[in-house]
């Protein structure tokens, strides 16, 4: 359809969300709240600055659209495999005949919505819902396999929810009463409206309620800026509260509300220093504390070189290189020794050290001056026994000199002694670090030194002794006590000194007036810091809050729709013609529509959507006051057989249950209508109405054309579908066809003796022959006259009930007197039962009523053409030549 592409090309134009939107509007009746909750997300993403929507936007596409395809010319086969749809056993099928009209019927509950729905979702019906899946079973998805003729062509798919759809199935058209509201709108006047601007009109109204959604949304977040009142004033942050909202920047309102320690201890500094008139006596007592703390920090830098993490480390490596020394002299003795040659015991320890000491001076200072110790040469003496010595004693001498000389012995006494050295350090070092007066002075100022005091003077302690329990034990492994996290207790005292020295500052400058100013505004500025912090997650959510309130706002210019309304009004003048309000004229003349109300279609536009309305012409009320619901819905059917016949092919037209609301004389002229469509193209109808199905019957009476009835059933579930139709809307006709069949049957299985169930099934023959006759008696004999259902007597078709011939009309009671007689009407007694006919009696009354509905039929027939003639020759002289 030519506007429908149109409408599909300017939908590129869109925002994403908008194609969105008209898909759904295009594949479902109507937008659920879900469904704006969803595209409302997406509006916000695109024009809103808000977060990814969780579903991602599924833009408009033919694939979505009902009747745009291949415009080839569309014929449906039938479905088949049917699967996962309603209660159906899986394999359920229909088949439908490309020529002439198809007719569903079915009765509530048996399954005939559920083909309806299956169609309209195979062939993209304007408005469909999905295809229900068991209810009472295992869900699945549905699926059913469609065979087509395209073009005259055979082909098939194979359909799935949710799937994509064969496009050729889209040249189908389908009629019913939801559809009937694309033509037909109840919104103060019935507006006819072609397949998609009806889509567009919804999309007026979705974004409308779009509007009212973010609107709704926008105005529920509350922004107080009173709450923020105290903080205004000439300071930084009453120059921020005073722009607070979607501009403000949070990192710097967070800056300013974060005190340092620092900053907290000036402003009660600040605090103090503006309440005292004499601000010098507590400036030079200021002073005098940070003297005191200065020779703390030089006690406690003492202490801590005694006692910090590098002092523990180097008495253990001091300890450590010691263990080595004493280790290498021991090694040095026992080479000294020898493996017994000879010394005396003790010889190389400190006191033989010390001898041997002695001897060296003797002998280099007097002894051997020109001589370097020990002298060995020929003729020499001992020092010590002042003996000559031998060549051994020589040896012996020159070993004793090697072995003072080697480091081994050096190394020992020295490390013995750094030992010794470091440890009486430590023991020493005194762990106070203020007395008690000047500590209890300082903590009156600073209540909390003296817990950090104790603090770290309980590590020092620990430390001293862990260096203690290190050297008894021999074992340094346990791990050293650690220190206090945080500041070190020499940073914190320096910090309290410059502390103390700003505020015996700020107490001197407090004097000067100039001074005094600056003060005071340093105050304000930190007391206006101080109440933001106390504030601050509240301007934060109101910052956060103005900022979505803000960009809510931003959405609300993009979902003004008049855009949309200008699409509509230029589409409606291109494709609501005269000529389409001509055709639709012509279909409700040959629906009946009363002659004293003369629709006319013409545009307007309100409240931002643009429709073609339908007028009354010569009324001055509104259509609403003048139509009943049935006549809106013979309307809604003529501008949808109106633009039907505009389509450029002749593809199938389904109609579900399409006499809904109509009264008995719209219903038998749909029917006629339906019948001269289907001599144009294939028409499927689908109803449950037995009164419009007898109507249908009637219209065809005279109609060659192949039409074919189906009925859906249930077996042991719903959906079967069977030839024909059940035996209540038969016509007599064809209720005769199943009564001969079934009297063949019986004769054919009968036995000569007739027992108890041939019996019976002649008695049932017999019932239905008798209903037969009934049904014939109005339908032939008496021409429709009478119609179920119907408060009209047909004065004119009496006419052909006259001139039965008397011997007919007695057979034919014959007959229904012996068919009334073989029921089981009335309970008679049993010596009063009449005899049960053969079936050859039955046979030949079945045929024999036959023959006589038939020379009924044939009287009627000659009637119908005396009629038609008649008719023909009174309107000849108004004809022009």
């Amino acid at each position: 359809m030519a506007l429908v592409d149109d409408l599909l090309a300017w939908s590129l134009e869109l925002k994403d969300w908008q194609r969105d939107a008209l898909r759904r509007l295009f594949t479902q009746e109507a937008l659920s709240p879900e469904d704006l909750k969803s595209i409302a997300s997406m509006v916000k993403e695109a024009h809103g600055g808000g977060p990814a929507s969780a579903e991602r936007p599924l833009p408009l596409s033919k694939d979505h659209v009902a009747g745009i395809g291949s415009g080839a010319t569309v014929q449906l086969l039938g479905v088949s495999s049917l699967t996962n749809i309603n209660g159906f056993p899986t394999g359920r099928a229909v088949e439908f005949q490309t020529k002439g009209l198809t007719v569903l019927f079915g009765e509530n509950g048996v399954g005939k919505s559920g083909y309806a729905r299956l169609l309209k979702n195979t062939c993209r019906a304007r408005r469909r819902d999905n295809v229900r899946s068991n209810a009472f079973g295992v869900a699945g998805v549905p699926t059913a396999d469609v065979s087509f003729l395209v073009n005259g062509s055979p082909t098939k798919t194979t359909w799935t929810q949710g799937g994509a759809t064969n496009a050729d199935l889209s040249m189908v058209s389908v009629y019913d009463a939801a559809c009937a509201m694309d033509y037909v709108e109840q919104e103060g006047s019935p507006a006819f409206l072609p397949y998609g601007l009806g889509q567009l009109n919804r999309l007026v109204a979705a974004q409308k309620d779009l509007q009212r959604i973010i609107a709704n949304e926008r105005d529920a977040i509350e922004l107080d800026p009173n709450v923020f009142a105290p903080l205004r004033g000439d300071t930084d942050v009453g120059r921020v509260i005073t722009t607070l909202g979607v501009a403000t920047d949070i990192d710097k309102l967070r800056v300013l509300a974060n005190l340092t320690e620092a900053d907290t201890a000036r402003l009660a500094e600040l605090a103090l220093v503006l309440q005292d008139s004499n601000p010098e006596p507590k400036a030079s007592a200021l002073d005098r504390q940070s003297e005191r703390l200065l020779a703390a920090v030089q006690r406690v830098t003492a202490i801590q070189a005694m006692i910090s993490d590098d002092a523990m480390r180097s008495l253990n490596r001091l300890y450590a290189e010691n263990e080595e020394a004493q280790h290498a002299y021991q090694e040095a003795q026992e080479r000294l020794r020898g493996d017994g040659g000879g010394t005396l015991p003790g010889t190389g320890n400190a006191l033989w050290k010390i001898l041997l000491e002695a001897a060296q001076q003797f002998s280099e200072r007097d002894a051997y001056p020109a001589h370097r110790f020990p002298h060995t040469d020929a003729g020499a003496k001992c020092v010590l026994c002042q003996t000559i010595l031998e060549p051994d004693a020589q040896e012996r001498m020159r070993n004793f000199t090697a072995f003072i000389e080697e480091h081994a012995a050096a190394n020992a006494g020295l490390a013995k002694k750094a030992v010794e050295v470091g440890l009486k350090a430590l023991a020493d070092t005194d762990l106070t670090v203020l007395d008690v007066p000047t500590l209890a002075e300082l903590t009156a100022a600073h209540p909390e030194l003296n817990d950090r005091l104790l603090a770290f003077s309980t590590v020092w302690q620990s430390r001293k002794s862990w260096v203690k329990a290190a050297v008894d034990t021999a074992d340094w492994s346990a791990p050293v006590p650690a220190l206090p996290e945080g500041e070190g207790l020499g940073e914190w005292l320096n910090y309290k000194i410059t502390a103390n020295s700003l505020a015996a500052k700020t107490l001197r400058q407090s004097d000067d007036p100039t001074h005094r100013a600056k003060l005071n505004s340093e105050h304000k500025e930190l007391k206006a810091r101080e109440s933001l912090a106390l504030l601050l997650p509240q301007a934060e959510k109101y910052v956060q809050h103005s900022v979505a309130r803000g960009n809510l706002e931003k959405c609300l210019p993009a979902l003004v729709p008049t855009g949309i309304s200008t699409k509509m009004t230029n589409l409606s003048r291109q494709y609501v013609t005269s000529a389409l309000a001509e055709s639709m004229t012509a279909e409700l003349t040959q629906l009946g529509y009363r002659k004293d109300i003369v629709p006319e279609l013409s545009g307007r536009t309100a409240a931002g959507a643009t429709k073609v309305t339908l007028k009354i012409k010569d009324s001055s009320l509104d259509a609403r006051y003048v139509l009943s619901e049935g006549e809106q819905r013979a309307i809604a059917l003529a501008l949808f057989l109106a633009e039907v016949r505009s389509i450029p092919h002749t593809s199938t037209v389904i109609f579900d249950d399409p006499s809904t609301s109509l009264d008995h004389r719209y219903r038998r002229k749909m029917a006629k209508r339906l019948l001269s469509l289907a001599a144009e193209r294939q028409v499927i109808v689908l109803t449950h109405d037995a009164v419009f199905l007898t109507e249908l019957h009637n219209a065809q009476r005279d109609d060659v054309s192949p039409n074919s009835y189906k009925s859906v059933c249930w077996d042991n579930a719903p959906g079967k579908v069977i030839d024909g139709l059940t035996w209540e809307t038969m016509t007599s006709k064809m209720r005769l066809e199943e009564i001969t069949k079934l009297a063949k049957a019986i004769r054919e299985d009968a036995s000569p003796y007739l027992n108890d169930g041939s019996t019976q099934q002649i008695a049932n023959a017999y019932g239905k022959l008798r209903g037969t006759i009934e049904r014939a008696v109005r339908e032939e004999f008496m021409n429709n006259t009478i119609q179920p259902f119907s408060n009209v007597v047909s004065v004119e078709a009496f006419g052909a009930v006259i001139g039965h011939p008397q011997k007919e009309w007695d057979e034919l009671i014959s007959i229904y007197d012996r068919a009334c007689e073989a029921i089981e009407a009335h309970d008679t007694p049993a010596q009063h039962q009449l005899p049960i006919p053969t079936p050859d009696q039955l046979l030949s009354d079945v045929e024999k009523t036959i023959n006589l509905i038939g020379e009924a039929a044939k009287r009627r027939k000659a009637f119908e053409k005396i009629r038609s003639d008649r008719n023909a020759a009174r309107k000849k002289p108004f004809m022009t030549v």
